[in-house]
């Protein structure tokens, strides 16, 4: 087996990943997301976000991560998930049936001149001005991938400063 083999995924077709969410309930408690994170390590999960929070339900941590990987590869990952003692359920979400989003916080270089450009180019986006000072305008937008990258991508040409992106945060319809 080559290092960039898996353990079950030698006959998985090159080029056959597609991003999968992964939504996966935790107990808060010591140690649990160190587990986690080590079956993710040892799968060597392809991961291209993973997300924390509090969950709806007390004492529990949301974890959302999003997995470039075949379907089996997924499939053996959340068989793997599952028998962390910690974990209460796990769902793999189908793309038709996600809501999700990101949120960014992007700090712009500003002067007076450019300021109002920047801030009504920020609203065709929906963003947010969360913060002015003399020299910058920091935004917060939230939305799917393409849409934060597309107003990163108009916002080069004014000077970025700072991006700070959290990741997907993702649910069922």
């Amino acid at each position: 087996m080559t290092e960039t083999e898996r353990a079950g995924q030698s006959n998985a077709p090159e080029g056959s990943g597609r991003l999968h969410t992964l939504v996966v309930l935790v107990n808060d408690r010591h140690g649990a997301l160190d587990r986690i994170i080590n079956v993710l390590r040892r799968r060597r999960a392809k991961m291209q976000t993973f997300t924390i929070g509090r969950s709806e339900l007390p004492d529990v941590m949301r974890i959302t991560v999003v997995i470039n990987d075949s379907e089996v590869g997924v499939e053996h990952l959340v068989e793997q998930l599952r028998k962390v003692f910690d974990v209460q359920h796990i769902v793999n979400l189908i793309s038709e049936q996600t809501i999700s989003r990101e949120l960014a916080l992007i700090k712009v270089n500003s002067n007076e001149a450019h300021r109002g450009e920047v801030i009504e180019l920020s609203h065709l986006f929906g963003a947010h001005v969360v913060d002015v000072t003399s020299e910058t305008v920091t935004l917060e937008v939230t939305g799917n991938e393409e849409k934060v990258e597309k107003l990163v991508s108009l916002l080069q040409s004014y000077g970025i400063r700072e991006v700070a992106r959290t990741g997907f945060v993702a649910m069922t319809r």
